[in-house]
């Protein structure tokens, strides 16, 4: 199959969002301390269950993020995983956005959230625009 360029390109926007959530999920997962106390205040619990959940949050990420690597192997194919994209990316962003505001997170969450963010329209952008894509092949 010659990837079209509209292929290739969502293809390449799927392995940056994938290379994101590892950049993300990794040093949640095996820094778990460090990376909890970058991104919460200091009042914020540091028990062993919290740091453990912290921990399982970034393997969540990393799993997302070989869901959204899966998807660049082959947009056509893959196309439904981008829902599940969507709904994890919006999440994150409603969800750090609120601890942010709420006073747990430091402000250094609304990074990943904003990104998130711009991750989320350009799913959107191909969820719509791809919806012929099968019906082409």
């Amino acid at each position: 199959m010659e990837l079209t360029n509209f292929t290739r390109r969502w293809s390449k926007i799927f392995l940056v969002a994938a290379l994101f959530n590892y950049a993300i999920g990794l040093p949640i997962l095996f820094a778990r301390r460090w990376s909890y106390d970058m991104s919460y205040v200091a009042e914020v619990t540091r028990d062993p269950m919290a740091l453990r959940l912290w921990a399982d949050f970034g393997f969540a990420v990393v799993l997302i993020g070989f869901g959204y690597q899966i998807i660049a192997r082959d947009v056509r194919k893959n196309r439904g995983i981008v829902l599940l994209g969507i709904i994890a990316k919006l999440f994150d962003v409603i969800n750090l956005t609120v601890l942010f505001v709420m006073g747990i997170a430091r402000w250094l969450v609304l990074v990943p959230a904003f990104i998130d963010g711009v991750f989320v329209v350009l799913f959107v952008i191909f969820w719509f625009s791809s919806a012929s894509l099968n019906e082409e092949s």
